[in-house]
């Protein structure tokens, strides 16, 4: 039998590797067992056990060394190969309903990109091709480490080395870095941290580092803060994510896993010349595509229960949420159509992938506004948990809380509370920040967009 990645207990035992993990203030005895992170650690886990058992098996391919991998950590040469990737991401983003941002196929995305383009890593090229052979061979799960604390933003990154991560010094073992990453998404939960510098370029080399780093390396501390997420949240229970701090405090990279070490390099990694930002828009997309199948299922059957789902102005405002989720999936596949050469590999359109990332944010904005416009009060009517459904205080009026379209008491509250999670708790709240803030500032996007199509002469030819 062909070796397989990780199994979900493979993963969880990994997490047991010293990692300092420090939540609302206390340190994490063991992540696996924490109440506030247990449940996202189950549900990674339950990604990695469908690759041996469950539809997720159908979608594996081979890789060099003869085991088999999830297809997003292969380098793509065909658009049947995005196509093969699209539909084994669109697996496991049903499974958690796209509310897991940073799943374990989600930063082959980078790894992948760079492999295509590996020459352009000097001499670090060989450390690229070693790590996608080693991470496509597990599946690692990885967080992504790039954007600096939001603070002196009106200086040239070089110039805040009292925050901003970077190199103190280089030795024959590798290198030490000191600093601070900001917004490391399921850093708590991760095996990995893809550690690069993002945003505003820097002039000086002890700025410039990519590398890729094990959570559980001595001088690593991760800071995170709770989502509250109560027995009646389904949603916050098994997929809240923790936007984490990661603090560097003098930490040995070893040279096997550095990417990046000139300010040269780095430019390059980041001015699209690799191709991980539309590589990770197909991704994105895809994960999207199936937050928007969930939610608008259920907002269909809350407008049955409520009994107002033959209202013209409910209708179009369903209609509203459906075509966005067709707007998503259409331009995923555009960037599949649009796919064009990029280094060692085929890459997804520029255009589509900036067009999505450029909608997005402000469409799932207008998707969460719409959602509270008409269901308005029946997200206010849930009095009681489900659990307490049946219980001597509330058998009594468990009648009254029925719903229409033949729902029941446990219908209705479990349809309208998951919905409630989607948009109105704390959790809601995160993921619109989350997908509003996924692409960094609009600005960029868009000045992104004009820059295209004037380097293309889409802009000359549509003057004409």
């Amino acid at each position: 039998m062909q070796a397989r990645p990780q199994t979900g207990s493979d993963y969880l035992a990994s997490l047991d590797d010293g990692r300092v993990v420090i939540h609302d203030g206390l340190e994490v005895e063991r992540v696996a067992e924490h109440p506030e992170l247990a449940g996202l650690a189950a549900t990674i886990a339950g990604l990695y056990d469908s690759l041996h058992e469950g539809e997720a098996t159908e979608h594996l391919v081979p890789t060099a060394d003869g085991g088999l991998t999830h297809p997003f950590w292969t380098v793509p040469q065909s658009r049947d190969d995005l196509r093969a990737q699209r539909d084994a991401i669109r697996v496991w983003q049903r499974m958690t309903h796209g509310w897991v941002g940073r799943t374990p196929e989600f930063m082959g995305a980078l790894i992948t990109s760079m492999a295509a383009h590996a020459p352009i890593f000097g001499r670090f090229e060989g450390n690229v091709l070693a790590a996608l052979a080693r991470d496509q061979r597990a599946v690692t799960h990885y967080a992504q480490a790039l954007v600096n604390p939001p603070v002196d933003r009106d200086l040239p990154p070089d110039e805040v080395g009292d925050v901003f991560l970077h190199v103190v010094r280089e030795t024959d073992a590798g290198i030490v870095i000191r600093g601070a990453k900001a917004v490391v998404t399921g850093a708590a939960t991760a095996q990995r941290l893809l550690v690069s510098h993002f945003g505003g370029e820097v002039q000086t080399d002890a700025f410039a580092v990519a590398a890729s780093v094990a959570v559980g390396t001595p001088g690593i501390r991760v800071y995170t803060r709770g989502t509250p997420a109560r027995d009646d949240q389904p949603l916050a229970r098994r997929f809240a994510e923790h936007d984490a701090l990661v603090v560097f405090d003098d930490v040995l990279v070893p040279w096997d896993d550095v990417f990046v070490r000139d300010a040269e390099t780095m430019l390059a990694f980041n001015g699209g010349e690799v191709g991980w930002n539309r590589r990770l828009a197909l991704q994105a997309a895809t994960r999207l595509e199936a937050k928007l199948e969930h939610i608008a299922g259920l907002a269909v059957r809350a407008t049955e229960i409520m009994g107002t789902s033959e209202r013209r102005g409910v209708q179009a405002a369903l209609g509203e949420v459906v075509a966005f989720r067709h707007t998503v999936a259409g331009l995923r596949d555009a960037m599949i159509e649009q796919a064009v050469p990029s280094g060692d590999s085929i890459g997804p359109g520029a255009e589509a992938a900036l067009a999505f990332s450029a909608l997005a944010p402000d469409a799932y904005s207008r998707m969460r506004v719409t959602l509270q416009t008409i269901l308005s009060s029946a997200f206010a009517h849930l009095p009681v948990p489900v659990d307490s459904l049946g219980t001597g205080v509330v058998a009594p009026i468990e009648p009254l809380l029925r719903g229409s379209g033949g729902a029941d008491a446990r219908e209705r509250l479990e349809v309208m509370g998951e919905l409630w999670d989607a948009v109105g708790t704390g959790f809601g709240a995160r993921h619109e920040l989350y997908e509003r803030s996924y692409w960094g500032q609009p600005e960029r996007t868009h000045l992104g967009i004009l820059g295209l199509a004037r380097a293309t002469g889409s802009l000359d030819r549509w003057r004409s």
